[in-house]
């Protein structure tokens, strides 16, 4: 082989295994709930789940769908989505969210058209009883919160 070859092998080789490698971080989305009027669902990273001081943390992925027929949204209408980090209580089975960033195309892809975010704020909480997808959601976080934050914790263990 020639000193180009070996280079040009090389080169493949590192090329190869640098694709072969996982992203830095990837969001490990898991589907929760379609909304009962069916135009948004919603799916939760479930890597993103850690307890914080008084609430669990979790990174939300609404994806929102135009309707067919719909004047105010024509049905050429692509999806659009929003990442939402979110804190909930799960004491006292409530929500809020921290931040919101909107983009322009499903899958938080596209374009981000607006990004909002606040302060964790008593008053900012939003009570499970509230509406049904509140509830749902808060209920689908504690719940495999619960779950993934017991089997850390026994893992730890020696």
């Amino acid at each position: 082989m020639t000193a180009q070859e070996i280079s040009l092998s090389v080169a493949a080789a590192i090329a190869g295994t640098l694709f072969l490698q996982p992203l830095a971080h990837a969001e490990q989305w898991a589907y929760a709930m379609q909304t009962g009027h069916g135009n948004h669902s919603i799916q939760v990273d479930v890597d993103s789940l850690a307890q914080k001081q008084g609430y669990i943390a979790a990174r939300l992925l609404y994806e929102y769908y135009p309707k067919e027929g719909n004047a105010s949204e024509p049905a050429s209408a692509t999806a659009r989505s929003a990442v939402v980090d979110g804190a909930f209580d799960c004491n006292e089975r409530r929500f809020q969210a921290l931040s919101r960033t909107e983009y322009a195309a499903a899958e938080a892809k596209g374009a981000a058209e607006t990004s909002v975010r606040s302060s964790l704020a008593a008053d900012h909480w939003k009570p499970a009883s509230g509406d049904p997808e509140t509830f749902a959601i808060v209920d689908w976080v504690c719940s495999v919160a619960t779950h993934k934050l017991a089997e850390a914790q026994a893992g730890s263990n020696p």
